[in-house]
């Protein structure tokens, strides 16, 4: 996966770590194959995580409302980061599985 994959606003679930399994947004690059990630709980805002891409998985979700106040440098609350990420994991529980 290359570092523009991981552009801010994109959700992405934690592979390995303490984190693993939980949903982050990415909110900015970091050097080389590093981005910052946020949740809103354990990770506010204003101390977003580093965390190596090869250990992320990109979701299908993108917040645009987000991605863009992250791109002009508006603040994004951590309230607001919480109630996105929140309805997307119960949107992920109650979708139907498919079957293979």
């Amino acid at each position: 996966m290359s570092q523009e994959t991981f552009r801010p606003g994109l959700v992405v679930r934690a592979k390995a770590g303490r984190d693993r399994g939980r949903l982050f947004l990415v909110v900015g690059p970091a050097e080389d194959n590093y981005v910052w990630i946020a949740d809103g709980t354990t990770r506010r805002m204003d101390k977003p995580k580093k965390k190596k891409t090869k250990h992320l998985e990109p979701t299908q979700e993108y917040i645009s409302n987000l991605a863009e106040k992250l791109n002009t440098g508006v603040r994004v609350f951590d309230s607001e980061l919480r109630k996105s990420l929140n309805a997307i994991e119960d949107r992920s529980r109650t979708a139907p599985r498919e079957e293979g």
